[in-house]
């Protein structure tokens, strides 16, 4: 990862947002297709999309982590 700290925030801000827009997209289509009723899905996809960006930042910086172990040396 690289050393500054205001490029490792942008970076997970960057997965935040496209893994929020991802899981948002998906759960509406989904939901639109089981015909729910549009503003309970708009709420429902809120917070899968909530969900989505966890799992994407948890997912993204353990991949970080690994990442960077194999290029310290010991």
């Amino acid at each position: 990862m690289p050393e500054s700290s205001v490029i490792r925030f942008i970076s997970v801000l960057v997965v935040m947002l496209i893994a929020a827009l991802i899981g948002y997209g998906f759960t509406l289509l989904r939901l639109g297709r089981k015909g729910v009723d549009p503003q309970e899905a708009r709420s429902v996809a809120k917070r899968q999309a909530r969900w989505f960006a966890l799992i994407g930042v948890f997912l993204y910086l353990l991949s970080m982590v690994s990442i960077a172990s194999l290029f310290v040396e010991r």
